[in-house]
């Protein structure tokens, strides 16, 4: 198959300063530039002194919705999504790379989404139950990306 086609974006708030971290996301990004045209977005964060929990969630969605551009298809990963597996993944990913071409996946701050970026979104989904550290959960997005279009390719990585 070899390219996926379309343009994935990953929009994140916040920047990752551990250099683990930094060499993990460098690596699946370049990885993910293989199979598609790919971009990583980094808004900054609105977490800070005296700014209420809901400020900080309305300040980052509007940068995120801006960051996003003309995408055709915002999925906001939150604990409230639709669980995929792996294999679900992938196929979700082909069905909605042919159907719209542009798709992004947001990632929120400390404190979530705002109200009106989980209603601009089209769908929510879910990388666990469990609670990640945000720069955790940017690598698990990445590395299952990789690992969906590595999938659609029969490549020996997921087995």
């Amino acid at each position: 198959m070899g390219r996926l086609g379309g343009r994935l974006l990953v929009a994140a708030v916040g920047k990752i300063k551990e250099n683990h971290w930094q060499a993990a996301q460098t690596d699946y990004v370049k990885r993910l530039g293989y199979y598609t045209d790919f971009q990583l977005v980094e808004v900054k964060d609105a977490v800070g002194r005296n700014v209420p929990e809901a400020v900080a969630r309305q300040r980052e969605g509007e940068q995120l919705l801006q960051a996003v551009g003309d995408t055709n298809r915002m999925i906001a990963l939150s604990p409230e999504g639709r669980p995929l597996s792996s294999p679900q993944l992938a196929d979700f990913l082909q069905k909605e790379v042919v159907a719209f071409g542009r798709l992004a996946f947001l990632i929120g701050g400390p404190f979530g989404f705002s109200d009106e970026l989980l209603t601009a979104s089209h769908l929510q989904l879910s990388l666990s139950p469990l609670t990640f550290p945000h720069e955790m959960a940017r690598i698990i997005l990445l590395e299952q990306l990789y690992r969906a279009c590595t999938i659609l390719n029969n490549e020996k990585y997921h087995k």
